[in-house]
């Protein structure tokens, strides 16, 4: 597959992958991924469904720190920053140093969910062609929040998104009734994939189960998300624009999704005035699960044409 990185700039990243014929889609589709993750969350395998239907495909990586990660994701982190903050006699810039790896620091520091729309704003400018932003997840905020602000992709498709009102209920929801996956979510927020019990993450984010070896290379890719971003996603202030009908967007939902439960996306359908689609069986990352992977995309690819045409 042909992949160019074209933009590198203000900590994000794009990545083109060609249709594999001739191009005669309207638009092309722009993957947007979810908390913690980068383009990489978007497999080839996924990724071939589309561009073998002749659509021009982007993956990008939205922004991280610029203090880069912390103790969460690389233990060493520490050592090297106490090491350079030895360079200097200012006990403050000491100081400063250490307590930028320390857990919890992106919610002070951290690239926030505005910084990540201005990333995709510029990444749409840059494709230049009418192009359909598919936002799993966290990925999903950052798609309405442009919405919010006036800017309309040429399509949106929210593949089990944080629902326009936040995630505040389905928070809830996980407390009640799957507290181990609420103390894993936690966890792995403020300490990191390291302090989490992966057998938790493993049965709530892929329930028909995942080979060891892939998990493994998610857990080893998985980055330090910024709390700044993630604090917004509760749904205070508002991320997404005023309840309505959207004629141009796509909802899906999986109907074992632990992380954005299915009366969630029911509630963001009815928010947009728009039936959602679920597909059966699948969990939060249907990408992953062969057959779930292949529904998710047959329903994105049968709907571009008509959200297109009018229809």
């Amino acid at each position: 597959m042909n992949e160019i990185e074209i933009d590198s700039y203000q900590s994000w990243a794009m990545i083109e992958h060609a249709p594999a014929r001739e191009q005669k889609s309207q638009c092309d589709l722009l993957f947007l991924h979810g908390m913690a993750a980068g383009s990489w969350v978007w497999t080839d395998e996924w990724l071939a469904r589309f561009t073998a239907a002749g659509y021009r495909c982007w993956t990008m990586t939205l922004p991280g720190r610029e203090r880069g990660g912390t103790v969460r994701s690389d233990p060493r982190t520490l050592d090297r920053a106490m090491a350079a903050a030895m360079m200097h006699p200012d006990p403050s810039e000491f100081a400063a140093a250490v307590a930028a790896v320390l857990p919890g620091a992106p919610l002070f520091d951290g690239p926030d969910l505005e910084d990540y729309t201005d990333a995709l704003a510029q990444a749409l400018s840059s494709t230049g062609r009418p192009t359909v932003v598919v936002g799993h997840s966290l990925g999903g905020a950052v798609v309405q929040n442009l919405l919010r602000r006036g800017r309309r992709p040429a399509g949106t498709v929210l593949v089990c998104s944080a629902p326009p009102y936040g995630l505040w209920r389905a928070s809830l929801e996980i407390a009640f009734t799957n507290l181990p996956l609420w103390k894993a979510l936690f966890d792995f927020s403020f300490f990191g994939v390291a302090a989490v019990d992966v057998d938790v993450m493993r049965r709530n984010l892929f329930p028909n189960g995942i080979d060891e070896p892939m998990f493994q290379q998610l857990l080893s890719r998985f980055t330090d998300e910024s709390l700044a971003a993630t604090a917004r996603t509760p749904g205070f202030p508002p991320f997404a624009p005023l309840p309505g009908a959207q004629r141009d967007m796509l909802i899906i939902g999986a109907s074992e999704d632990r992380l954005v439960p299915p009366l969630d996306i029911q509630l963001t359908g009815f928010y947009y005035a728009t039936a959602p689609q679920f597909v059966q069986g699948a969990g939060h990352m249907p990408m992953y699960e062969p057959q779930s992977s292949k529904r998710t995309a047959e329903i994105i690819l049968d709907w571009l044409p008509r959200v297109h045409s009018g229809g």
